[in-house]
């Protein structure tokens, strides 16, 4: 018995000394231009966020980069269009009626100047593919019962699924599916939603191929669309650059989640290019097309 005892302090000795708390003491970097410049080609008005990095444990808001010059060159037509700033690190272009900034296939550079420095980063406008129906999962409770839609009596959660036709063709096609409710959008690491050519690889693109696909997991359990919210879903398009960014962007920063599997920390990709000065910058620049869907959930 005396053993016993003794082999059972030593366990609880041993996992109280697993909960040992330890700081880390992760040294400040150098300051960086942090890019964030994804574009369309709806009439929403485009916005170029710039802002400064801050520590990696910092609970302060990054600062915003005032003072810059922003602009975006069409280099298939060479025109050009300039970029205000609201003060709060916002450039911004809100397109008139008939603008023709946002063309498809057109080659764009984004040009940014501040304090003596100069960066660019270069995106072509790619198609998009047609959204073609939302439809949706219903469900009672976390245990997903489902119950008939003549039932009012519970307070539905609805979950969409989506079908969509990729676009057809020997050029192999990148999205970025969002989903929006009541306007708010779904923008948690878990549904950043990328795929290459209607989700099934470049393989499956020809001419003759027209896939329907189904999407799910658009949101989170813990905050579903329920009756009589807007749902809307948008097809946004993506160059394979963009893909393997966000690609990396995902795992990066739902690495934690992986427990024993979790991958060593890197550094995320930039296609921002510094052309003159020495505060460098990161980020990443995309304009694409947009096609969207909305429904009420009944």
């Amino acid at each position: 018995m005396k053993k016993h005892f003794l082999f059972l302090v030593s366990c609880i000795l041993l996992l109280n000394s697993c909960t040992s708390v330890i700081q880390v003491t992760v040294p400040n970097g150098s300051q960086l231009v942090v890019v964030d410049a994804f574009m369309d080609n709806s009439p929403n008005p485009q916005i170029v966020r710039l802002t400064f990095n801050a520590n990696y444990f910092s609970n302060v808001s990054t600062p915003p980069v005032l003072g810059a010059t922003v602009g975006l060159t069409d280099l298939t037509n060479a025109k050009t269009y300039s970029f205000t700033p609201d003060g709060n690190g916002n450039y911004i272009y809100t397109p008139g009626v008939n603008d023709s900034m946002a063309q498809l296939h057109h080659k764009y550079q984004l040009n940014i100047s501040y304090n003596g420095n100069t960066y660019n980063a270069v995106s072509t406008l790619n198609r998009t593919m047609a959204i073609d129906t939302i439809a949706f999962e219903i469900a009672t409770g976390p245990n997903y019962n489902l119950v008939p839609l003549s039932d009012t009596t519970k307070p539905r959660k609805f979950y969409p699924y989506v079908y969509a036709f990729d676009s057809t063709g020997p050029i192999h096609d990148y999205y970025w599916l969002k989903v929006f409710k009541n306007g708010v959008f779904y923008n948690q690491p878990q549904q950043l939603d990328i795929f290459e050519d209607g989700g099934y690889g470049h393989n499956y693109d020809s001419d003759s191929l027209n896939p329907q696909y189904t999407f799910n997991g658009l949101t989170s359990d813990d905050n579903p669309i329920y009756r009589n919210d807007v749902c809307m879903v948008q097809a946004y398009s993506i160059n394979s650059n963009t893909f393997d960014f966000l690609t990396q962007m995902k795992s990066q920063m739902t690495n934690a989640q992986n427990g024993l599997f979790a991958v060593t920390p890197q550094n995320v990709k930039t296609n921002i290019q510094q052309t003159n000065g020495t505060l460098q910058a990161i980020g990443w620049f995309n304009i694409g097309e947009i096609s969207s869907k909305s429904v009420i959930a009944k």
